[in-house]
């Protein structure tokens, strides 16, 4: 009966201790910084040099081997920068995942911003020579683009998140934001 009554205590117990726990208030992000986030995937642009081969070369080649035009690819590099204000704040390399790099791309940036109007720029520019490209890689519009440009004035919120993502539909940066203050 002892064991009964003390097993009831301690329940009730833990019981109190659970429901005053999840009535305690935390605080997430105890900043009141707004973040600009940017996070979008791509299919890089795949990127070949081209050449016709000669004959001598193709005769020493095995009969299944014996094409005339010589490819050799690679997928392209990407620039990341983003500036608040005129401030350079990230500036990165972004490439495909994969060990030859021939997989998606993906972005995934959190700049804290303090809160107010700000002009923003985010530029995704292809790195090197707009060189040759397959020409089903230029015509799949599934790749991003050579170069991307957002620049926008944005009125950012305390503890607000702004996402700038990439629009396959559009081909473009776009910018989301959560509900305005006077939502909440």
């Amino acid at each position: 009966m002892r064991h009964r009554i003390l097993g009831i205590i301690v329940a009730c117990a833990c019981v109190a201790a659970i429901v005053r726990a999840s009535s305690v208030h935390v605080r997430a992000h105890p900043s009141s910084d707004s973040e600009l986030r940017l996070a979008w995937s791509a299919r890089p642009e795949r990127v070949e040099d081209c050449r016709q081969r000669s004959e001598e070369e193709l005769a020493r080649l095995p009969q299944h081997m014996r094409q005339a035009l010589a490819c050799e690819g690679t997928t392209a590099a990407y620039r990341l920068q983003v500036s608040v204000e005129g401030k350079l704040i990230v500036d990165r390399v972004v490439r495909g995942g994969g060990m030859r790099h021939d997989r998606r791309l993906y972005v995934l940036e959190e700049v804290p911003i303090s809160p107010g109007d700000r002009g923003i720029q985010v530029r995704f520019d292809r790195i090197g020579a707009a060189g040759p490209s397959t020409p089903a890689a230029a015509a799949h519009l599934e790749s991003v683009p050579a170069h991307l440009d957002l620049e926008q004035r944005i009125t950012f919120h305390a503890r607000e998140v702004v996402l700038v993502t990439y629009s396959s539909d559009m081909r473009d940066l776009v910018v989301t934001s959560g509900p305005s203050a006077s939502e909440r």
